[in-house]
């Protein structure tokens, strides 16, 4: 089982977070599944894990009605695919678009965007300056989102830094740091920066939504306000997102009178969407960007997390980002092998009908690196 104490309270913010937290629990896990799963404890003994990419497509492929998966090597910035199975499909992946995001702020940093007060969450308090890691941002409650994450529980107005809001979006996937950080760095230049990235089809994730309008769309809106939004115009999407101002009060009030989510819930409709190769690409400008000691805090920041445990005598660098929600699983891995050849590993499940089967699932993914370190 997911252990929410353990993730939430082992965390930077240990002091400010209430106690009381551990009891939304259940909301928690109903509400939005946006992070990879732990997966140490649900792995499934019985099932033998891959030895080859043939035997690991036949394994992937009765798991889910849609899966798709590349391993691929990165040379010069490009990504050389090793194996692919259905790797151009266009797949939901959860909180993996949280990347864009990190990749949009260092480019600014890079560039050394000036901030103008009135450009940071509306506080006057700010100095001009140049959008740095160590700049500090301010919690401000427009800007909060939804569980999981500990920002959201913490008071309006504790300021932490850039970097921080940065980690927690990665590692914890907190959506209050996520949507701080996707108003901070301005939507629309979101948006641009998935198709700068060469995403295949950026109008899929147009326009790009915050974690707050994803969850309250996909939970609170009727299938008729859905296909409004649908068939409307950009300009009236925005303008229906910007109208939309409810947040984790009224899902938690959905909860409590509708018990928890139990099933997928418009997963293949309402998701954000990319396919492996616009992941792969997305984390060879990350790691071309990390090489600037400026920006090394991109590769610190995918580092925090290692879900399926490299062994790290044979790779000396882990980078990973994932997302899910019931029914959805993607998680993209950046990898250095101990002889310097750099890879990266994409892997999306996806059913739309009920919850994956992730006791294997979680098994079959730690079969990875074995398989990819056997590359020629």
């Amino acid at each position: 089982m997911f252990n929410f104490h353990n993730v939430f309270f082992k965390t930077k913010l240990l002091s400010e977070i209430p106690i009381a937290l551990v009891v939304h629990l259940k909301l928690v896990m109903t509400a939005l599944f946006l992070t990879w799963m732990p997966f140490v404890q649900l792995a499934n003994a019985e099932t033998q894990p891959p030895t080859n990419w043939e035997a690991y497509d036949a394994q992937a492929q009765a798991l889910a009605p849609t899966v798709s998966l590349l391993a691929a090597e990165i040379t010069h910035g490009m990504c050389q695919p090793i194996h692919s199975l259905y790797g151009e499909l266009n797949t939901p992946i959860g909180s993996s678009f949280k990347l864009y995001i990190l990749a949009e702020i260092a480019s600014q940093i890079r560039q050394s965007r000036f901030i103008k007060p009135r450009e940071i969450n509306e506080y006057q308090r700010y100095p001009r300056r140049r959008l740095t890691w160590d700049m500090p941002i301010i919690i401000e409650q427009k800007y909060k989102s939804i569980p999981g994450g500990p920002l959201l529980y913490v008071p309006d107005g504790s300021i932490y830094t850039l970097r921080y809001f940065a980690e927690q979006m990665i590692q914890l996937s907190d959506n209050t740091a996520t949507d701080h950080l996707l108003f901070l760095a301005g939507r629309k230049n979101v948006e641009r920066r998935m198709e700068l990235s060469g995403h295949h089809d950026p109008a899929l994730n147009t326009p790009l939504f915050a974690t707050r309008e994803f969850a309250i769309i996909k939970f609170l809106w009727s299938d008729e306000q859905l296909q409004e939004y649908e068939q409307a115009s950009m300009e009236e999407r925005r303008e229906l997102l910007a109208a939309e101002q409810r947040g984790w009060p009224e899902l938690e009030t959905f909860f409590e009178k509708n018990g928890d989510q139990i099933e997928p819930v418009r997963a293949e409709r309402l998701e954000w969407f990319a396919n492996r190769l616009d992941m792969c690409k997305l984390m060879a400008i990350i790691h071309q960007m990390g090489q600037s000691p400026r920006l090394r805090p991109l590769l610190e920041v995918i580092s925090l997390q290692d879900p399926i445990d490299f062994d790290r005598e044979k790779w000396t660098y882990v980078g990973y980002k994932g997302g899910s929600e019931i029914g959805v699983q993607s998680g993209n891995w950046l990898v250095q092998r101990n002889d310097g050849r750099l890879f990266f590993f994409s892997a999306a499940f996806l059913d739309p009908y009920q919850p994956l089967d992730l006791a294997n699932i979680i098994p079959l993914l730690k079969a990875t690196p074995d398989i990819l370190f056997e590359t020629p």
